[in-house]
């Protein structure tokens, strides 16, 4: 079952991940878009910074848990590699705690400022005047996934410091 829940959450992340690349693609041609209305027209947009802006939110935030999936995030590697196997062991579960209770910690106050987002009705201050539950969603979604995705971290060192008898079931 949890191994499961888990293929789910890393087909997820593998799902944000490419789709967060297809962000930054569409961010570039918003972008070049812009700077031809502006330079060669002398016609700006009145949407494009403010969907420039939105994307890179959901793309950095969407590609954040697949990062962490395929161990990609920023490490201070001139510690990290003097450590031996079970210190460093116990400092990636330190310092995943630590991650995955801030992660939480962020969802929760993500979800709340999303929900008085809804209740209130609130949008952009700008000609567009976005829902702004929508992009405040992208905090929550990068979040959770990266909350769950240090809990897998977690287990999987205590796992792996925890001595298995053969033809043992692994918690993952």
């Amino acid at each position: 079952m949890i191994g499961q829940f888990r293929k789910a959450v890393e087909g997820c992340n593998l799902i944000l991940g490419m789709i967060s690349g297809l962000g930054v693609l569409a961010m570039g041609f918003i972008i070049l878009y812009e700077v031809v209305c502006r330079y060669l027209f002398n016609s700006p947009t009145i949407w494009a910074q403010e969907i420039s802006i939105y994307l890179y939110m959901w793309t950095m935030l969407a590609a954040s848990s697949y990062t962490l999936q395929m161990k990609k995030h920023v490490n201070v590697d001139l510690v990290v590699d003097k450590l031996s196997g079970q210190v460093k062991t116990v400092m990636e579960i330190v310092s995943s705690t630590i991650g995955a209770i801030f992660c939480a910690i962020v969802s929760v106050q993500a979800y709340e400022m999303i929900a008085a987002s809804v209740h209130f009705g609130k949008v952009s201050a700008t000609p567009l005047r976005v829902p702004l539950w929508i992009p405040q969603s992208a905090l929550l979604i990068g979040f959770v996934l990266l909350t769950i995705q240090f809990t897998f971290t977690i287990v999987e060192r205590v796992a792996a410091m925890i001595p298995q008898k053969r033809g043992g079931d692994s918690l993952l």
